[in-house]
């Protein structure tokens, strides 16, 4: 038993509010399924085989040539050198109050 007359609109939610700041970036998919496993995997050997090519192109690792290369190292301050005449007059410049190891007792600074 409803009167007659206008009906109340439903009540509103509150209006949605735009986030400011930065948009965020679409959804990628990943592309569709390989259809073929046995290509995919030749494409993984393809790909290591061209890798292994382009390290032997680039010839040798400099760091780790000059990391090989220091093997004196400070028994005071743990600073390694490449050679004893080098680590000679390290220790002599920086730790002259201590006295010099026995190794490097005999090398021509």
């Amino acid at each position: 038993a409803r009167t007659a007359g206008p009906v109340p609109p439903p009540p509103r939610s509150p209006p949605e509010r735009r986030r400011r700041g930065r948009a965020e970036p679409p959804q990628r998919s990943a592309g569709p399924p390989s259809p073929d496993p046995a290509r995919k995997i030749q494409s993984q050997q393809k790909n290591a085989k061209k890798q292994a090519e382009q390290k032997k192109k680039q010839g040798h690792d400099q760091k780790a040539a000059a990391k090989a290369a220091l093997i004196y190292t400070c028994t005071v301050c743990r600073t390694q050198m490449p050679d004893p005449k080098t680590f000679k007059q390290h220790f002599e410049s920086k730790h002259p109050k201590t006295p010099l190891p026995p190794e490097l007792a005999d090398v021509q600074a």
